[in-house]
């Protein structure tokens, strides 16, 4: 056999000795046989507390079967995501040691990247190891590292965790007010205004249907761009309307929710045309 050919088989070799040697690793057994990072359960928690540098910090608290965010904003928050977040608490722990409080800047905890606190739990994020880029997590007096799955919920701002639906869960429309055209009930029926010749009860519904069923793709801060129109949605058992406006930008449709300050990114504008148009 010649000389390069032994080479080749002895490197070969080396690559799967060394192959074998991290599949065993201890670092990799010792994952498999720590715990998760906390004993909590996510049906359990009732309020969430996130601090960033990113923004205001945020409080989302669970009523009933639903999760509201409290500050800065008193809407409807974004369930799956936090559902998402949930997932922290059973991550599984990859190291956990005593927190040496001598040495916080070592593993970033002396300017934390950010604080979640579930229920009276906090969880504080610091720096990532320097080789393997997992992160470093503090809870009381302990220190863990666990995968690094988590940074952009953590860091995301108030207006991440806020539900993507536009009407609030379960709502009844009375009356939607547009620039070019208005929907109201009347005895039991729908009425538009101005009424065309081909319109349909069931035209009507299904405009107000997708009202309530539409969620946006986007939750941002109201820009300071001027409003091109303004609708308003008249909810049933509500006296007050809510007011949004229409703002154009960047060949992107937003409604602005005047008294939140939000601004809700459209996918598409046919939300805005009347019954029986799409485009």
């Amino acid at each position: 056999m010649r000389r390069q050919s032994l080479i080749n088989i002895f490197l070969l070799l080396i690559v799967l000795v060394l192959g074998l040697f991290v599949w065993m690793s201890p670092e990799k057994e010792e994952q498999h046989s720590l715990g998760p990072l906390t004993s909590l359960h996510s049906a359990d928690i009732k309020r969430i507390e996130i601090r960033n540098n990113n923004g205001p910090g945020f409080v989302l608290q669970r009523e009933a079967d639903k999760w509201n965010m409290t500050e800065p904003y008193s809407v409807q928050a974004n369930g799956p995501r936090i559902d998402i977040l949930m997932d922290l608490l059973s991550t599984p722990q990859v190291e956990a040691i005593p927190l040496p409080a001598d040495r916080l800047a070592e593993f970033g905890l002396d300017k934390p990247l950010a604080k979640v606190k579930f229920d009276n739990t906090l969880i504080t994020f610091g720096g990532t190891h320097p080789y393997n880029y997992r992160r470093y997590v503090s809870i009381k007096d302990q220190l863990y590292l666990i995968n690094d799955i988590f940074p952009h919920h953590v860091l995301a701002q108030a207006e991440d965790f806020i539900s993507h639906a536009l009407l609030p869960a379960n709502a009844q429309i009375s009356q939607i007010t547009t620039p070019d055209w208005q929907i109201e009930e009347q005895d039991g029926q729908w009425l538009l205004t101005p009424l065309t010749s081909n319109i349909t009860a069931e035209l009507l519904q299904s405009k107000i249907d997708t009202w309530l069923h539409t969620w946006v793709s986007k939750v941002t801060k109201a820009p300071k761009t001027g409003p091109t129109g303004s609708i308003s949605i008249t909810l049933k058992n509500n006296q007050a309307p809510i007011n949004f406006d229409i703002v154009k930008l960047k060949k992107q449709t937003f409604l602005i929710h005047k008294e939140l300050g939000l601004a809700y990114r459209l996918t598409s504008d046919n939300l805005l045309l009347p019954p029986g148009n799409t485009d």
